[in-house]
């Protein structure tokens, strides 16, 4: 009986967040979010360039 109603609540409580998760409100904030680990932009202070030169013989 009670592992019924704790697999009803944890199913309802999946759904819900499902239903949060894919509203088209929060859709700009997850594509930032997804482009981060991908992002060329380098934060402020970071030098692109490496610590040891390359030697291109």
């Amino acid at each position: 009986m009670i592992s019924g109603i704790v697999t009803t609540v944890l199913m309802l409580l999946f759904i819900g967040v499902w239903i949060w998760a894919w509203q088209p409100r929060l859709r700009a904030g997850f594509d930032a979010t997804a482009r981060l680990a991908v992002d060329d932009a380098m934060p402020e202070g970071e030098d692109n360039r490496s610590t040891q030169p390359r030697n291109n013989a």
